[in-house]
């Protein structure tokens, strides 16, 4: 076969294993959506970043950006306001989601961990 032959049956490959993976992310995605929306407890993985701050620039909510590509407002209580202490962490959470405005969803928290990044990239 020739070398551009296998060049272009390679990118076809490559293109079509990309192409599945986005849809089963768009696939997980709307999965976890509609069950947070039914009121079932959700189990997600992601990173605890900075969200609003107030006029003094004191921040005053923190977002889950989680591995599904999906944000989260992580909502003012016991626990969620533990994650405060772990900016930039990432924690696996399991909670109950809630969609407040279209693309404005929020999460309270039933429990976290906090998981080791290193050991996560290495598996």
């Amino acid at each position: 076969m020739p070398q551009a032959q296998r060049e272009s049956s390679v990118y076809h490959e490559v293109k079509g294993l990309a192409d599945n993976r986005r849809n089963l992310m768009h696939d997980n995605r709307k999965q976890i959506l509609e069950a947070g929306l039914r009121g079932e407890e959700v189990f997600l993985k992601g990173i605890v970043v900075p969200g609003d701050t107030d006029e003094r620039l004191t921040m005053v909510s923190i977002v889950l950006s989680t591995d599904q590509e999906l944000d989260f407002v992580i909502e003012r209580n016991a626990k969620g306001d533990e994650l405060f202490d772990h900016l930039r962490e990432l924690v696996r959470v399991k909670g109950f989601i809630r969609e407040d405005q279209p693309e404005k969803r929020m999460i309270r928290i039933t429990a976290y961990k906090v998981l080791d990044r290193n050991a996560e990239i290495r598996t």
